[in-house]
Order: C-alpha cells, then sequence, then structure tokens
C-alpha cells in the first residue's frame, strides 16, 4: 500500500485538524495516540500525537524522535510535524529531534491558518491581527508564547540559523528564489520559516519549495496540511461522508479560551440544552467524589428530561489564579495541574456515558480533556470521517467496545455558534 505521509502531532486536537486534511483529500487517514506496535495494515495517511506538549522538553524530544523512527521504519513518503497555530509547544526542539532522524535538505515552518486568522508576516506571528504576544496566548498556564518572532522562537530552541521567506520571494522568478535556497544550503541553513496571510500564500510557499527538494519535513498548523496534498501529488477529492448519528450528545470543555467560552455561552442559551458547571477547585480537593456524583447526577437529569449537555469550567484571570494556588499548595506544576482537570473531566464523562444508552457522541474542546476522554473512553485512536468547519473535525474512536463518535476542537478555535453547530450535526441536524 502506498504511504504517503505520516503525521506526528503534539496533542489531539491538533492531531485531528491536520489529519482531516487529508481525509478531505481522498487519502484514509487515522489518529492513534501511541506508536502503533506493528507497520502491518496501517492507513494511507497516519497521525501519531504524541502528547507532547503536555511533556517535559526531554520527555517531548524523545516522543518526537520515537514518532518518526517508526514513520522513517513504516515507509511514509511525506513527514509533517504538525505545530500550533499559536506557537504553543516544544515545536524547535522536536523538529530538531525528527531532522535528525530524516536527514531533510531542509525544513519548512509555516504555523500560519489564515482562515482562522492565524498570519504570519515578516517572520512576526499574529492572532486575528494581534501580535501573538499581545493575545491570551501569552498567558497560557502551559505553555505561555514569549515572542511572536518565529525565527526567535526556533532558534532559541534548536541552537541553529534560521532562514525566512516573505510573499515578495514567493513571487521571484525561480531562478532567484532556487539561489536563495541554495545560498542558505551553502551557509548550513536548514530550518525555513515561510510568511502567509492567506491560504495562496502557504500553497505557493510550498509549491515554491517542492519545486527544489523532495527532501523536506514540512511543519505547520491544518493551513498548510491542507494544501500539501495538492502540492506533493497525491490525494483527490471525495463525495459526502457518513457517520452514525447520535440520539443524544454531551460536550465536555476543558479549554479554558474565551473563545470557548463564549462558545459554551452560546449554546447554553439554545433549547433543550442542560449547561452543567464545574467548580475546578472542587477537584483538587478529598471531596471531589462527593462534587463528581453530583454533576453526574446533574447531566443524567438532563439526559433523562431529553436535553442535551454541556459540561464545561469557567474561566477568567481570577478562576486561573485561584486554581494555581491550589495547585502550588499542592506542589503541581501547570502540567500536572491540566491534567488533573481533564482526568477529572473524563471519569466525569465516562461515568455518565456508562449509564446513558443513547449518549453515543460527543463535542470535546482542549486537546488534553479530548485525549483523556477518548481513552477512557478505551479508545486508542480515531477514524477521521469529515470538517464541520476550519480546524473542527469529526470522527469516530477506534478500539471501543460501544461506537462512539466525537467532534474535537482546539480550545481557540470557531466561531460563536461552533460548539452548537458541532452538537447539532453528530444528531444529524444540518
Amino acid at each position: 500500500m502506498d504511504r504517503p505521509i505520516g503525521i506526528i502531532a503534539d496533542d489531539l486536537t491538533g492531531a485531528n485538524d491536520s489529519g482531516i486534511q487529508l481525509t478531505m483529500k481522498g487519502i484514509h487517514t487515522s489518529v492513534y495516540f501511541e506508536i502503533p506496535t506493528h507497520h502491518h495494515h496501517l492507513s494511507s495517511g497516519i497521525v501519531i500525537d504524541t502528547n507532547s506538549r503536555a511533556l517535559l522538553k526531554e520527555e517531548a524530544v524523545s516522543a518526537a524522535k520515537h514518532a518518526s523512527l517508526f514513520l522513517k521504519e513504516a515507509g511514509y513518503n511525506h513527514i509533517y510535524k504538525k505545530m500550533d497555530s499559536t506557537l504553543r509547544g516544544h515545536t524547535g526542539l522536536e523538529l530538531k529531534a525528527i531532522r535528525e532522524v530524516f536527514d531533510p535538505e531542509y525544513v519548512v515552518v509555516a504555523p500560519a491558518f489564515p482562515a482562522l486568522g492565524r498570519t504570519t508576516k515578516d517572520g512576526i506571528h499574529y492572532v486575528n491581527g494581534e501580535k501573538i504576544v499581545d493575545t491570551e496566548f501569552s498567558k497560557d498556564p502551559k505553555h505561555p508564547v514569549t515572542t511572536s518572532f518565529i525565527p526567535v522562537l526556533l532558534e532559541n530552541e534548536t541552537k541553529e540559523p534560521i532562514g525566512q521567506l516573505t510573499r515578495a520571494d514567493y513571487e521571484k522568478d525561480s531562478s532567484k528564489f532556487q539561489e536563495k535556497l541554495k545560498s542558505w544550503k551553502d551557509r548550513g541553513v536548514t530550518y525555513i520559516v515561510c510568511d502567509a496571510e492567506t491560504q495562496d500564500d502557504l500553497r505557493m510557499a510550498a509549491k515554491r519549495i517542492a519545486s527544489i527538494s523532495k527532501n523536506v519535513i514540512w511543519a505547520g498548523s491544518a493551513g498548510l496540511a491542507e494544501v500539501l496534498p495538492e502540492v506533493l501529488g497525491f490525494g483527490q477529492q471525495v463525495g459526502k461522508q457518513e457517520f452514525s448519528i447520535s440520539q443524544q450528545v454531551m460536550t465536555v470543555c476543558g479549554s479554558l479560551s474565551q473563545v470557548t467560552q463564549n462558545q459554551v455561552k452560546y449554546a447554553a442559551k439554545q433549547s433543550n440544552i442542560t449547561a452543567v458547571e464545574v467548580n475546578t477547585v472542587e477537584i483538587f480537593t478529598e471531596e471531589w467524589d462527593i462534587h463528581k456524583n453530583h454533576y453526574i447526577k446533574e447531566c443524567l437529569t438532563g439526559l433523562r428530561q431529553g436535553n442535551d449537555i454541556v459540561l464545561f469550567v469557567p474561566s477568567n484571570e481570577t478562576i486561573r489564579q485561584v486554581v494555581k494556588q491550589v495547585g502550588n499548595s499542592l506542589e503541581l506544576t501547570g502540567n500536572q495541574i491540566g491534567e488533573k482537570i481533564s482526568h477529572a473531566l473524563g471519569e466525569l464523562t465516562v461515568r455518565v456515558a456508562e449509564e446513558a444508552e443513547q449518549l453515543t457522541g460527543f463535542v470535546l474542546t482542549g486537546g488534553d480533556t479530548a485525549k483523556d476522554i477518548s481513552r477512557q473512553l478505551g479508545g486508542i485512536g480515531f477514524q477521521l470521517v469529515k470538517q464541520i468547519e476550519a480546524g473542527i473535525p469529526l470522527g469516530s474512536l477506534i478500539g471501543t467496545e460501544k461506537e462512539y463518535i466525537a467532534v474535537t476542537k482546539a480550545g481557540a478555535f470557531g466561531k460563536e455558534g461552533s460548539i452548537y453547530r458541532a452538537m447539532q450535526e453528530l444528531k444529524g441536524v444540518r
């Protein structure tokens, strides 16, 4: 079987939103929560979620290296490092580990996702027109973004020189473009950061580089992943994708993003929705089991009334600081605080799912939350089906005893009505 592309992602929502770009081009694509144990019966497109955004630096490097070795041994033709469109994670360190395995001529870095307002100009990364250090991502509890200038971010982690391409470079004639890349190569420059303010910019950058070298590691968000099948010559357009609908749906929001909070408020106002707000501090107390049972009862009561559920943790600066203080008092790191919250939401969700027969559809927001719940439901991965909105995919869980479908969404993705729309989609209401 031809294996055109393998993707290495650092969290589940990113794994799914990049992998769905392959599915939409007719490439059978599966997402795995762990590196598969064998090379047989793999999909044409594969995404390995290393979960490395939540790991320490050394662990993230090791995870990226092991995923790279697997993809190399499995014979995938092209390698894609899915990176966060808001620059969180250990991107430079992981790219360095991947580069050591594959020894590419170039590592092309283009995290822009114009469809969702993530753009790069003169190497500076923006979200909806604001430099990323001026947005909520600079206050991320796990990976606060400290620079908007991508070359500096990469240079700090790789300790290597970084090249930079602008839209003006893409518009040069081929000989001048080739000369620029050759001059970098002669000076030992492997990493190239690409500007992109539109999807066409991403397409043009990829085309220009692919015409010069076939030995490239590609790194970017779902934006670059969307254009690569066309640029590299694999995949085709597909028709309507079918899936089993769910009679009832439960949304679980572990993301602290303001975008998600607004989406939760919108969904909670709709008819036939029961909104259940979890007091995050309670998760860190000895009485959590008592509180958890109360939330489970609330959810089940709503479902028995014929409603769908929106379960969420609230977020504002005050709540963030209180949770941080509670975590610090327990000597927990930022990552451990997040893990405890997502695990608690997973336990709660699974208990509800076990008692609600008609509940087979989920909207999972936030990468850690999505993965924890998927695993606790018995899943080992996702078979991707369709894209509801840009960067918001739908898939079926692999490995579960009961058939579950789910939409996964990065916290800061989507419009005000995106969560509610995803819930309706899972019920077959379009």
